[in-house]
């Protein structure tokens, strides 16, 4: 490779990044054209320079984008320093006798490559695009004494996994696993004053795209169906005045079914008026058998109706059950739960067939008059709330669809049942009163 390296001064920010950046996980996430990769690349051929041991990781969100964004701009700096390398396309990079792999980490197809290797150290360039187990999987690998992981990614979404387990993860930071630097536009000296007034022109202030190209801020995404949800209004803390003060009518849960993948059950407190009732979700079992710490595991239907029971003891109270809905297509489910009792009596049982777009306007709607709220021990449905967005591709055609990723959609499908279908649920002869059940014996 001939193309001359130009090595531009660095500003402040990547200057404290190449000589602090000596924590477990180091991680640069901020605006584009920030010059993360830069000091990056220079920082990690320092490492592996200097590091006693010669086997390394080097990871892309595919092949091509690794070698465009990393290992281009990296051997055009080598033959600057006139450091011999041997790169052998799409499987490794020999730089002075140490061996960095090559990989790109869009999908979990790649997950049997990575045990068995025993690494010094990670580049992982756009961090946020890997699957979160081929994240776990390769941290694992770093075994050997002094490892190090160097992570860059542009802003995404704050619910992220990134974000949440790394980024804002506290805990990592303070036993100094973690460190992270943030980029704006103007840590990069060597950008024009023109390029970057245009930039900022293109993407003004209140803009997703300000905040994560200008800001280098994690934000939200265009596009996403629940917009009028906000924390501030839509999350149920511990710390509001009233929040031992709530007295629910009704109590029912509601399940999304997935057993080979993921399922989720939700228990919810109605409160009912003549203006229209309070949907307020108190508590959620979610279970992700493709999550590394459930290693494949599937539950049972027995074992899924008994960790739903689980939720109906809140607060220390044992509730009384209204209503559990399922899937429609769940039969598998319902004749297991209809084995079971709850407080010696059979468990009163729903079905719920959705009605897609017109779920989702009605449930937006109560999200705007705060009559839909979540407690803050559901993490998964705020994530859910603030990520579950609209199909692009679908609406180039005119269509309005969801959008099905991995873990942005269970949580919404969860809730429509526990908040549409229980607008006809009137007394059942299989709940029991206040009273009657204090005297009672139940299992």
């Amino acid at each position: 490779m001939n193309n001359a390296f130009k090595l531009e001064p660095f500003g402040t920010n990547n200057l404290h990044y190449l000589n602090h950046s000596n924590y477990f996980i180091n991680i640069q996430h901020g605006a584009i054209r920030s010059a993360k990769t830069t000091a990056s690349i220079v920082r990690w051929l320092k490492f592996i320079k200097e590091h006693p041991y010669n086997e390394f990781l080097m990871s892309g969100n595919t092949q091509t984008s690794l070698y465009r964004n990393v290992l281009r701009p990296l051997m055009s700096l080598l033959d600057s320093l006139g450091i011999p390398y041997d790169h052998r396309k799409n499987e490794y990079i020999e730089i002075d006798g140490n061996i960095c792999w090559l990989m790109g980490f869009s999908h979990e197809g790649i997950a049997n490559r990575i045990p068995g290797m025993t690494l010094a150290g990670w580049y992982a360039d756009e961090v946020n695009t890997y699957p979160k187990n081929l994240v776990e999987l390769a941290l694992d690998r770093l075994s050997v004494k002094g490892s190090q992981a160097f992570w860059t990614l542009n802003p995404d979404n704050p619910h992220h996994y990134i974000y949440s387990e790394y980024i804002e993860n506290k805990e990592k930071k303070e036993c100094r696993d973690v460190r992270v630097w943030q980029y704006t536009i103007d840590d990069n000296p060597s950008l024009s004053e023109e390029y970057k007034a245009r930039l900022k022109r293109r993407y003004p202030p209140g803009t997703v795209g300000h905040k994560r190209k200008i800001l280098g801020q994690a934000a939200v995404a265009e596009g996403i169906i629940y917009s009028k949800f906000v924390e501030a209004n839509n999350v149920i803390k511990k710390s509001d005045p009233d929040y031992g003060n709530i007295k629910y009518n009704k109590y029912v849960l509601s399940t999304d079914y997935g057993p080979g993948s993921v399922s989720v059950i939700g228990l919810f407190g109605i409160i009912t008026g003549l203006e229209g009732n309070e949907y307020h979700l108190l508590d959620e079992f979610y279970y992700d058998v493709n999550d590394t710490k459930n290693d494949g595991e599937q539950l049972t239907d027995k074992e899924l109706v008994e960790k739903s029971i689980e939720l109906l003891t809140y607060k220390g109270e044992v509730l009384k059950l209204d209503m559990w809905y399922t899937p429609h297509d769940a039969s598998s489910f319902r004749a297991e739960i209809k084995k079971h009792k709850y407080r010696g009596k059979p468990i009163p049982l729903a079905t719920y067939t959705p009605d897609v777009l017109n779920d989702i306007q009605e449930i937006h709607s109560l999200i705007a008059l705060c009559r839909f709220k979540i407690s803050e021990d559901c993490p998964k449905s705020i994530a859910q709330a603030q990520t579950y967005a609209w199909d692009p591709k679908a609406k180039l055609k005119g269509e309005e669809r969801p959008l099905k990723t991995q873990n942005n959609d269970h949580c919404p499908d969860m809730w429509r049942a526990a908040i549409l279908g229980t607008r006809s649920l009137v007394n059942n002869p299989f709940t029991e009163s206040k009273e009657t059940y204090e005297s009672s014996k139940w299992k």
